[in-house]
Formats: C-alpha cells, sequence, structure tokens
C-alpha cells in the first residue's frame, strides 16, 4: 500500500493547491491545470498530465499522491447497480455504490470506515468504528465511480448515505461537499447532494448555519422515542423532539426540504398505529418521508413487513397529507446495503493483520 504521509490531492482546495505550487516555485494557474486534470479529464496519474513540465510531474510524483485508495473489487446486479469495495491506504476497505435511475446516476459514498450509531439492523455497525474517512478518502470514491462510468454516462447526484454517520466526521465531509460542488472539483449542484444523518443534533444545527442548500435525510424509523432508541441506540442522546427542532431550523435557514428515513421492521414500527402516529409527528413540517422495507442482515433476527401491511402504512401517510415515496430496493443480489460486503469479508476470515507501532494496533491490510 502507499505511504499515508504523502498529501493527496484529492483532498486539497484549490486555494491549497496554489500554495502548494507557489512553495515549489511554480505558477499559481498550475493548480487550475491540474484540477483539470483530476475532476474532468479522469487523470489517475501525473504522468498522464502531458501540459505540465516533465519536471513538475517528477517533483509532484516525490512529494505528493494522486490517488491514495483503490478500486479492490466491483458487484454488479442485473438493475445497474455497481457496489465498489475500495480500499484505503491502510488495508481498510469501504464500500461506494453506483446507482443508475434513467438519466440519474449517483454515487453512494461512505463516511467513516464502520460506524459508531449500532443501528439494531444495519449491518455498517455491526463491527464498531474503526476511524472517520479523510477529505481525499471521501472525494476519490467519487472520482473512482465517475471514471467507472459508461462513456454516454455522466454523474447527477451524490448521497452520503454509505457506511458511517457523516455529521460524526463533519469536517471532512463539509470540505468534501464544496469540492464536489466547485467549478473546479466535479461541479455538482448542492441541490444534487444530500446528507444522511441518524439524527445528530448538533451537527443538524451546525450545518444549517453553512447554508449550502444540501439535501438533508434524517434517518427516523420511529415515531416516539421507546420504540426508537430500542433500534437506534444514539437516540438516548439526541430525542426527535430535539431532532425534529433541528430540522425545523435546517428548513428556516435553506427553505429545503427535509426528507425523513423511515425503515419498515415487522413487529416494531410498521403498524397502522405506527403510521398515524408518525403522520401526526410530522405534520405541519415540510418534507418527504421515503419508507424503505428493511433489508434484513444474517446478524439480525429483524425482518420487513409484507406488501400488504407496506401498502397499507404508506396509504394512512397519504391519507394523512404526507407525501410519500417508497424507495425500491437496488443490487439486493451484490449486499449493496450499507456495510454488508464490509461485514461478509469479515466473517469470511479477511480479518486486519495489525502491527504492534508507538500508536498502538493499525489494521494494515486483508489476509
Amino acid at each position: 500500500m502507499k505511504d499515508r504521509h504523502l498529501t493527496s490531492f484529492t483532498g486539497m482546495s484549490l486555494e491549497e493547491l496554489q500554495e502548494l505550487c507557489k512553495s515549489i516555485g511554480e505558477p499559481v494557474y498550475r493548480a487550475r491545470q491540474i484540477l483539470l486534470w483530476i475532476y474532468k479529464k479522469g487523470a489517475t496519474s501525473f504522468e498522464q498530465m502531458y501540459n505540465l513540465p516533465e519536471r513538475l510531474r517528477e517533483e509532484l510524483e516525490k512529494k505528493n499522491l494522486l490517488f491514495q485508495t483503490e478500486v479492490d473489487t466491483v458487484a454488479k446486479t442485473i438493475d445497474g447497480t455497481e457496489k465498489l469495495a475500495i480500499r484505503l491506504f491502510d488495508g481498510n476497505i469501504i464500500e461506494s455504490v453506483l446507482l443508475r435511475n434513467r438519466r440519474k446516476v449517483t454515487a453512494c459514498v461512505s463516511t467513516q470506515v464502520g460506524c459508531a450509531m449500532a443501528c439494531s439492523f444495519c449491518a455498517s455497525g455491526q463491527l464498531g468504528l474503526e476511524r472517520n474517512l479523510d477529505t481525499g478518502e471521501i472525494i476519490e470514491q467519487t472520482l473512482h465511480i465517475k471514471n467507472h462510468l459508461h462513456q454516454n454516462e455522466s454523474l447527477t447526484n451524490i448521497v452520503f448515505m454509505g457506511i458511517g454517520e457523516p455529521l460524526a466526521n463533519y469536517d471532512n465531509v463539509i470540505k468534501s461537499l464544496k469540492i464536489m460542488n466547485a467549478d473546479w472539483g466535479l461541479g455538482i449542484s448542492m441541490r444534487h447532494i444530500t446528507v444522511s444523518t441518524v439524527g445528530i443534533v448538533t451537527g443538524i444545527r451546525r450545518l444549517a448555519r453553512e447554508r449550502l442548500k444540501i439535501n438533508l435525510a434524517i434517518s427516523l424509523h420511529a415515531s416516539d422515542d421507546s420504540t426508537r432508541s430500542g433500534i437506534i441506540l444514539s437516540n438516548k442522546k439526541n430525542s426527535i423532539r430535539n431532532i425534529l427542532a433541528a430540522a425545523r431550523e435546517y428548513f428556516r435557514a435553506t427553505h429545503r426540504d427535509i426528507s425523513f428515513e423511515y425503515t419498515l421492521i415487522e413487529g416494531i414500527n410498521s403498524s397502522v398505529q405506527d403510521a398515524t402516529a408518525l403522520a401526526r409527528l410530522l405534520n405541519g413540517i415540510r418534507c418527504i418521508i421515503n419508507i424503505l422495507p428493511l433489508n434484513p442482515i444474517e446478524e439480525c433476527e429483524l425482518r420487513p413487513p409484507d406488501r400488504k401491511t407496506v401498502e397499507m402504512f404508506c396509504n394512512i401517510l397519504e391519507r394523512n397529507g404526507m407525501v410519500v415515496t417508497l424507495r425500491k430496493k437496488k443490487g439486493d443480489d451484490v449486499n449493496a446495503a450499507c456495510g454488508q460486503l464490509r461485514l461478509q469479508r469479515y466473517k469470511h476470515g479477511k480479518r486486519y493483520k495489525t502491527r504492534k507501532t508507538g500508536g498502538g494496533n493499525h489494521p494494515l491490510s486483508f489476509a
């Protein structure tokens, strides 16, 4: 694997790269040339940047990395969904998903290695939290997907719905958002970027102050604190009441409707009473409710309700004036739900090798 002490250009802003160019005696316009190669022309090495002087390319190669991650495997499904397992500098594996829906081409990216939220039905948290991803590691997921697209395709949307809690890695996520949106970066409109959170109240309020006008999706999954705390441990620190207050604050600051994600679980949150209570809870909030029947994992006994129950739940919400979408399952045959591929790798014996250092145990690679 590559040496982490080198800096990845994918984690740098235009201003930071301009400063680097000046520090090595190069004109600042070189920064835009380099970024054009990375984000528009799909360069994966300095050698490909033929309009840069050879001595500059050699200097950059010695001091910096263009990519610090690499695609390990790609799993494809018949509905066009593709899951990329991406290997990090330390041997950890994260997951990114390419979703196709007609002209809409979406990259679903991860923000952490593992997750500390420990939602009972989600594979991401089954192995706990290893560490945050840095800005470059987040950006490179979108670049790997962009470079993987067919010639007639272009990346239109980005969702932060992969492994990890985005608002628990706040600074790196915000910097990534700005690079994704920048004209010298990916050039994706903020209105086509969605950040999903389990409901970190301080993070939502901080995000409201950024006034970036991105889409905010909150994983609600229950209409009362007792039920929610049983499936989402972090709810004990972030009650539904406080989450909804923060959501209203975000709407006032951005005028962007809030999406509430609601995973239907048989016997837990899918009854007539649950649907009625959810409609009452969200009444008066400009929002969309995204309903998703549970995608079961082997490590959890929870199961999705039957189709009739799902339809009943959606109908009750609509009769109460709610805007509802029933999300289609995509990529079931490639374990496209968050964390499933990483969890399967771990279960099948591809555990981390570690070595002792002054800082403790650090994962290096898979066996």
